[in-house]
């Protein structure tokens, strides 16, 4: 005869077992890696504060401070910045992701000989941006998206100097997803994924 109580039973039992989580979506698992990726390369311009990266519902966000990038008024480049951009590109290069160049300004009115408007000047950036990335990746052209949002989007005031300096901007925006209305969506590549 065998006597079993209710606490031995409780302990003979089996524990349950739980499954692993699963693995994250491929699209959040490729902008963590992404983004670790950069923040690996950019780890000194972000400690200067040139360079900032986020994640939106567009993608990876690298914002680059105009103040390393570009003279006031000007398009072209700042030798200072090409390692920089050609550390971007290299990266950016070994993807398929389409690539939104958007360039911002403050909002002190522009006009002289070059460019109308901070509508021109910002466009004139991220194009700049643009051929600069071409020439150090030989990223294709048909990756890219231009865009220019002026004084339109700004990330802080305009009323300070500080404010209109963090307004200053160009953002590379590495597109990750196609989802309906996404700017990908819009604008489709022949480019493989």
């Amino acid at each position: 005869l065998m006597f079993v109580s209710a606490r031995t039973r409780e302990c003979s039992r089996p524990l349950p077992v739980t499954a692993p989580p699963p693995p994250p979506p491929p699209n959040i698992q490729k902008q963590s890696n992404l983004l670790t990726d950069l923040q690996n390369i950019l780890s000194t311009e972000q400690q200067a504060g040139v360079v900032t990266l986020s994640v939106d519902d567009r993608g990876v966000v690298i914002a680059l401070d105009d103040k390393l990038c570009f003279q006031p008024g000007r398009a072209d480049i700042e030798p200072a910045a090409v390692p920089m951009f050609a550390k971007v590109a290299q990266v950016l290069g070994q993807r398929g992701n389409r690539l939104l160049l958007e360039g911002h300004t403050d909002s002190v009115p522009i006009h002289n000989a070059q460019f109308r408007s901070n509508w021109e000047l910002s466009t004139a950036r991220s194009i700049a941006v643009m051929e600069l990335m071409q020439a150090k990746a030989s990223i294709p052209a048909q990756r890219f998206l231009i865009g220019g949002s002026a004084d339109n989007a700004p990330v802080s005031t305009n009323s300070t100097e500080q404010g209109r300096a963090h307004n200053r901007r160009v953002e590379i925006v590495v597109i990750d997803a196609v989802s309906p209305g996404s700017v990908e969506a819009q604008h489709p590549t022949a480019v493989p994924r």
